[in-house]
């Protein structure tokens, strides 16, 4: 095969694997579109509801703001505590 034989057949594959990352592309989109469906707001949903679903989500992340703030805190205790006690115990 002349050298010109390996470049045409270089460039047919790259065409095929190119093809084939669009297939694959388009199939995962698919199953996404499939798996997601329906998942989104109600086409009814009113301002009041709205406000409600804003309200709830606002408090649902205070919540989890504080409960990070106290889990963070408590280890910091223990850290502080736990270096406290060493450094006592190793300075004697």
């Amino acid at each position: 095969m002349s050298f010109a034989g390996f470049v045409f057949d270089m460039i047919r594959r790259d065409k095929e694997n190119r093809n084939l990352r669009l297939l694959r592309r388009e199939r995962l989109n698919e199953r996404l579109d499939k798996m997601y469906k329906g998942h989104g707001m109600p086409r009814n949903t009113t301002a009041e509801d709205m406000e409600k679903i804003t309200r709830l989500t606002r408090q649902k992340e205070y919540s989890e703001q504080r409960h990070t703030v106290r889990m963070m805190l408590i280890i910091m205790g223990i850290c502080i505590l736990t270096a406290s006690v060493l450094v006592f115990i190793f300075t004697r």
